[in-house]
């Protein structure tokens, strides 16, 4: 593997990571890169497969190329290219209407590509046991008693949901707003890949799906009581980009539809023995209630 950086760059700045791994934008004579590290020694596992997900899923969409890796002191790390772009909040509220469907393009490419690379169907037992971990844990939650009765239903409805013939397929992992980098001429950077083992591109399409329809990663902005005109247009950017690429999903895997409510319930889900927050709790809740797969 060749080399690219000193084992000791000069760090210029943290920046924004959600599992607890350290993501430090550095510097290596005139090159900027970034290099993440290992949450704990016990997360080195998961973040060899992370590391080995980023190697293979550069060949399939654009996400940050992989330049080495190494440990030190009991860590895994590995340096990345440093990709310079916007986020979905500074990026989309400028585009003009005629613009919007670039991006629509922009996110759909990719789910097309990684539908590419089916390779049969993921076992139901994951899902099965999916559903009777996310019994334990959200039962779990300080919050939990507030909605016992919506989420006891819930929990009983993905009990019961299909869970057979979704395709196995290379995906991100979590698929979200919040992570892609939007460059100047619209692509899209797909960064903080994550690993599991429902790997499908339909748990993309769901993730994404929900992220768009409920506003979790612009939660700061479209969860206020009285949001703002840009939270207002992002709303509506978000909720349009969330039906179209609906229509092209559905369109390309006609057997989608009727299996999003449960992917997207489960992916939602999966978000709330995480949550510390009452109000954070309580948005989520709000997006499962629009979701309506009680009543289907």
């Amino acid at each position: 593997m060749t080399t690219v950086s000193s084992p000791h760059p000069q760090h210029i700045r943290s920046l924004t990571g959600h599992s607890g791994c350290s993501v430090t934008l550095c510097l290596d004579g005139d090159r900027y890169f970034v290099r993440k590290i290992s949450a704990s020694p016990a997360y080195n596992v998961r973040f060899k497969q992370q590391i080995e997900k980023q190697r293979a899923l550069a060949r399939i969409i654009s996400t940050p190329r992989v330049l080495q890796q190494g440990e030190s002191d009991g860590l895994l790390w590995y340096d990345m290219d440093y990709v310079q772009g916007h986020g979905f909040v500074s990026f989309a509220p400028l585009q003009a209407v005629s613009d919007i469907p670039r991006i629509v393009e922009q996110l759909t490419k990719p789910l097309h590509r990684l539908a590419e690379t089916a390779s049969g169907s993921l076992d139901d037992g994951l899902f099965v046991a999916k559903v009777i971990e996310l019994n334990a844990s959200v039962r779990r939650s300080p919050f939990y008693p507030a909605y016992v009765a919506f989420l006891d239903d819930l929990l009983d409805a993905l009990g019961e949901a299909d869970w057979t013939g979704i395709p196995r397929t290379m995906c991100h992992g979590d698929l979200t707003v919040e992570n892609m980098l939007i460059r100047e001429d619209g692509s899209i950077v797909f960064i903080d890949l994550l690993d599991g083992n429902l790997e499908s591109m339909w748990m993309d399409v769901a993730k994404l799906l929900q992220d768009l329809e409920s506003g979790w990663s612009l939660r700061s902005l479209l969860w206020q009581e009285r949001p703002d005109a840009t939270a207002k247009l992002l709303r509506t950017i978000s909720h349009y980009l969330a039906d179209e690429v609906t229509t092209q999903m559905t369109g390309l895997f006609p057997g989608l539809f009727a299996r999003l409510p449960a992917l997207r319930a489960l992916q939602a889900m999966r978000v709330l023995p995480y949550v510390h927050d009452k109000a954070i709790f309580a948005g989520v809740i709000a997006g499962l209630k629009r979701i309506r797969l009680i009543e289907a």
